[in-house]
């Protein structure tokens, strides 16, 4: 049986920037009525980890111009916030319902410009390049870190950089740490987030991809 979702709007404080953010309010009930993992609505909940990255980007590098595409965007916080502060932003979630909160947020803020789409990271069909692809709590699952890090190699342009938040989950680490193992750059860095009635150590990941050596050309000198 699925649930009617009902939805209001909250405001959401990033510092120095408050967005008006479009939520689910009777999340508990969706997500009592889910059938399996696989459509799980885990987007109908606001996490931690999106609020800490949203809060990264506002306070961190100038994104004016820049590219950017959000992985799994749920409820779409991080994308709308650096929208706001000048990005040219992709949002995407496999679920429509998701995308189509973030659209209606993007509104209630004035964003113009941001883009939404419906995307399986399985059957990822997005070819563009961006400068930033960013994700909250979407490192976890180990059958579909693969095709992640596929999408972080093919849709990340030269000199880019990943940022992803995470609240420290078993899977994620092993990734991240599979990543190092294999030439990735990773710089760490916390931030705390409250919750009521909780607080959170959520963990900030910059990433870069292995640097790729030119080739090497034998050059004969003319006798």
């Amino acid at each position: 049986m699925k649930a009617n979702i009902e939805t209001r709007v909250t405001e959401i404080s990033l510092g120095t920037l408050t967005v008006k953010l479009k939520v689910v309010g009777n999340s508990e009930e969706v997500l009592s009525k889910s059938v399996n993992d696989e459509n799980t609505p885990l987007w109908v909940e606001l996490w931690p980890s999106s609020l800490a990255l949203a809060r990264w980007l506002w306070e961190g590098p100038d994104l004016k111009g820049s590219s950017v595409l959000e992985l799994g965007a749920g409820l779409g916080l991080p994308g709308v916030a650096a929208a706001m502060k000048g990005a040219r932003v992709l949002q995407t979630d496999h679920m429509a319902e998701a995308m189509e909160l973030a659209r209606e947020t993007a509104s209630l803020n004035g964003v113009r410009g941001l883009r939404t789409a419906v995307a399986d990271w399985r059957s990822f069909g997005i070819t563009e390049v961006f400068d930033y692809i960013i994700g909250s709590d979407i490192l976890y699952h180990p059958e579909l870190n693969p095709y992640l890090k596929k999408i972080f190699s093919t849709n990340l342009r030269p000199g880019g950089q990943i940022i992803m938040a995470d609240a420290g989950r078993i899977d994620s680490l092993a990734f991240v740490r599979q990543l190092l193992l294999e030439g990735w750059q990773v710089l760490e860095e916390h931030l705390p987030v409250t919750q009521e009635p909780f607080d959170y150590r959520i963990s900030v990941y910059r990433i870069t991809p292995p640097q790729r050596r030119p080739k090497l050309r034998l050059i004969r000198r003319a006798e």
